[in-house]
């Protein structure tokens, strides 16, 4: 059940910094040691990140989420979920040119380590591409709560939102875990699939950084009775 103090809505192009700042707070210790493995991003780097967050909402499509506590204002977590569809309204599938066209890579940051920023990249292209094919879906790229925000649901809510947006459309979702989040997707309906390793002893680390890749099954659309015989 929602946390009904919480509330889920689309992000504004003018809160993407606040969604910037909750992102690099919950992954410090994480997905940013990746990103930005040559030590923490200057505010250069961070006014990238944000203006790529704007960009992504006015001009791309990308579907940016909040979740904010009623009781104060405060947005506590934030969601980042992204719709791979047919450009064609009628399509059922994407051409493979389309396909293609959804795993550009970013240039890395300025405290990036260049190959491991690419290297990251391509083995989350490679997966998709090699599960979900032609396959039109919905995939969690970002959920990150506030560390004293855990436990209130909002990560659910944030979760709920785009699975009940991949049900409507009749598709799969798709997201890549972390070992720790597994439970909490799979609450939701996703399956592990396959599970991978970025090569991070390559590069120095003590050890790799695992994922879990998780599809949630398409929900069965019902029939259109002006196709009926």
């Amino acid at each position: 059940m929602a946390n009904p103090q919480l509330e889920v809505s689309l992000l504004k192009p003018e809160e993407a910094e606040e969604f910037m700042r909750i992102r690099h707070e919950v992954f410090r210790p994480t997905i940013n040691k990746i990103l930005y493995s040559r030590g923490e991003p200057s505010q250069k780097t961070l006014d990238r990140v944000t203006e790529e967050i704007r960009d992504g909402i006015v001009n791309k499509g990308i579907l940016y989420l909040k979740c904010v506590d009623k009781s104060t204002g405060e947005m506590i977590a934030g969601a980042r979920w992204r719709y791979a569809k047919p450009k064609e309204d009628r399509a059922r599938e994407r051409t493979w040119e389309e396909v293609e066209a959804g795993f550009t890579v970013p240039e890395p940051y300025d405290e990036s380590e260049p190959e491991l920023f690419r290297h990251l990249f391509h083995l989350l292209n490679t997966n998709k591409r090699e599960l979900l094919e032609t396959r039109p879906y919905y995939t969690l790229i970002t959920c990150a709560v506030l560390p004293q925000h855990e436990r209130r649901g909002a990560g659910s809510m944030l979760v709920k939102w785009g699975c009940d947006r991949a049900d409507e459309a009749g598709v799969e979702a798709y997201l890549e875990a972390s070992l720790m989040g597994v439970p909490m997707y799979e609450r939701h309906g996703f399956r592990p699939v396959k599970r991978i390793e970025l090569d991070m002893k390559k590069f120095g680390a003590e050890e790799n950084a695992p994922f879990v890749v998780m599809i949630r099954p398409a929900k069965e659309q019902p029939a259109d009775p002006s196709t009926a015989a």
